[in-house]
């Protein structure tokens, strides 16, 4: 069985990809980490490296020791901050996964009024795509998600956030100086226009371009919204993306529409494992959340 040496060891060796920085961050020799690694691949019976002249790189066996030694770690971590602030739940660090674009929008406002009121509790904030919140969030490296796509509502308990548009992120130069001073753009005006979507939107995008009596042309689909932003930024085409997704780069080069006949909405949730005991500080945080949705929809 691996101790938690041996995990703290191996993790930053994977971390740092290279056994000499990891003995300088353990301040350790590097032939006791060397060996170290070596028994432990001989325990396990498989490689978890594999040894470059510069830098090492994870096997497949070793990716998901990395994973799972992150998981174990972050857990025992979580567990003494918990332990020590289960009463309060004023100290402390509160996980959090946020999917790309409602991590700089609608976070920060909820964390600002959150930090005033209890100014001794720290984030640590994962980003990534919704599926990725959702692999966290079942790990138990964080306790609170901002997701953008349907869940088992048998799972993950829910406060459902306001609906939003989706916008096109169109060139100043595709547009008359009459269509500049125009808030919307109809969906049909997007037929035959090279389209630049998020991967996860492009069955809804489609079904409602039919519904208009024309299939989309999409010059691009990304994983990620800044992409695309920024290739509408450089006139490659036209970026459809959700309202918060403004401002998340600077340019003077776009302007936003709001896509209307029909509106195309998309939702988003902040999510929790259902029978999972929460820290007081992710009660704290959720009892804001609630509180502000619940507002005017200026403040989320």
């Amino acid at each position: 069985m691996m101790s938690i040496r041996e995990m703290q060891y191996f993790l930053a060796v994977a971390q740092e990809g290279n056994i000499t920085t990891a003995a300088q961050r353990l301040n350790i020799a590097q032939p006791p980490l060397s060996r170290q690694m070596k028994q432990l691949e001989e325990s396990l019976g498989t490689r978890l490296f594999i040894r470059g002249h510069r830098r090492i790189q994870l096997t497949e066996a070793g990716c998901l020791l990395r994973n799972r030694a992150e998981q174990l770690l972050k857990l025992m971590d979580n567990t003494e901050k918990e332990i020590k602030a289960i009463e309060t739940g004023t100290h402390g660090t509160l996980s959090i996964g946020t999917a790309s674009s409602s991590g700089t929008t609608i976070l920060p406002k909820v964390a600002r009024i959150f930090h005033t009121h209890y100014p001794n509790l720290n984030f640590e904030l994962w980003e990534g795509e919704s599926i990725r919140i959702i692999e966290l969030l079942n790990g138990g490296l964080i306790e609170i998600g901002l997701v953008r796509f349907s869940f088992d509502t048998d799972t993950y308990e829910s406060i459902q956030l306001p609906k939003e548009p989706l916008v096109a992120a169109i060139h100043q130069n595709r547009l008359d100086p009459s269509e500049m001073q125009q808030d919307c753009i109809l969906l049909s005006q997007l037929a035959d226009k090279p389209l630049m979507i998020h991967r996860k939107y492009e069955a809804m995008i489609t079904a409602h371009c039919q519904q208009a009596n024309f299939n989309p042309q999409f010059l691009c689909k990304s994983d990620d919204i800044m992409p695309i932003l920024a290739w509408a930024d450089a006139d490659v085409g036209i970026a459809v993306v959700p309202r918060t997704a403004i401002g998340l780069i600077p340019s003077t080069n776009l302007v936003f529409k709001t896509i209307v006949d029909p509106v195309i909405e998309i939702s988003a949730a902040v999510i929790w494992m259902r029978n999972r005991q929460l820290s007081a500080a992710a009660r704290h945080f959720l009892t804001l959340f609630t509180t502000l949705s619940q507002s005017p929809p200026s403040v989320l």
